[in-house]
């Protein structure tokens, strides 16, 4: 069994995060009355109620109460799905109508940037405020079922016990890699549940192994990247993936 908890000390809760709310609602005060006013053109108007601005607010906040980390990462989320809403407004810019679709792979180019940061710092620098504001990645097996959950980590997984009984894992700005080569499949319908956002997630099975994968994805991919596309369903053993994925990738091989 391997469980690896990180953990920041609480954070001290002062006067600062009162004066950063408070400067949020001025800030946001003062730019609908600009609106109001005419002083910023009312067409501007949709940007203040679009739910991207949402992101932005928290990023402020977060900047106030200087977590830094978590400020630059919604900042960066919350002005990459504003494009779309400033597309009609701005069409001298050139931003297309497909924006998100067209450009969603720079996200996980900016949450690959922030592991190779926090590499080279050896900090969780980006993790401030961020996942109930502690940084948890564990890999816990037992009794022939694993569980991975990776935050802004990179984790290699093989799989040893004899037995292969099922499991979940999670990855969040994360990269998971298991390796199911070294183990055989119970008997049964056994499940392999993936949830990616921001992240990927690599499962490798044996060629000879029964299985059937079913996965959703927005704005990433769920492939089956099997040579052997095995799967009877009256067979003893059955192994089914299924997952959900965000902004990220989850590829099964053999």
């Amino acid at each position: 069994m391997i469980n690896e908890n990180y953990e920041q000390r609480p954070f001290r809760r002062g006067h600062r995060g009162s004066f950063g709310f408070a400067a949020v609602l001025i800030l946001v005060g003062i730019s609908i009355l600009l609106v109001n006013t005419g002083i910023i053109p009312t067409e501007y108007r949709p940007l203040l109620t679009a739910w991207p601005i949402w992101l932005i607010i928290a990023g402020l906040i977060t900047a106030c109460n200087r977590h830094w980390g978590s400020s630059i990462v919604l900042f960066v989320v919350g002005i990459f799905f504003m494009m779309p809403f400033l597309a009609p407004i701005r069409p001298d810019l050139g931003i297309p109508s497909n924006f998100v679709q067209l450009y969603w792979p720079v996200l996980m180019i900016f949450a690959g940037l922030i592991i190779v940061v926090e590499r080279l710092f050896h900090k969780r620098i980006f993790c401030h405020g961020v996942c109930r504001r502690r940084y948890t990645s564990t890999t816990t097996n037992e009794d022939g079922y694993i569980y991975i959950d990776s935050a802004f980590d990179s984790k290699k997984s093989i799989f040893l016990d004899p037995v292969f009984k099922g499991g979940k894992i999670e990855s969040s700005f994360g990269e998971v890699i298991l390796d199911l080569r070294k183990t055989t499949l119970a008997e049964g319908d056994i499940r392999l549940d993936v949830e990616v956002s921001f992240g990927s997630a690599t499962i490798i099975v044996p060629d000879t192994w029964n299985v059937k994968v079913v996965g959703d994805a927005v704005f990433g991919t769920f492939n089956d990247q099997r040579l052997t596309h095995n799967y009877f369903p009256d067979e003893p053993r059955k192994l089914t993936i299924a997952g959900k994925v965000a902004f990220g990738e989850c590829q099964v091989k053999d």
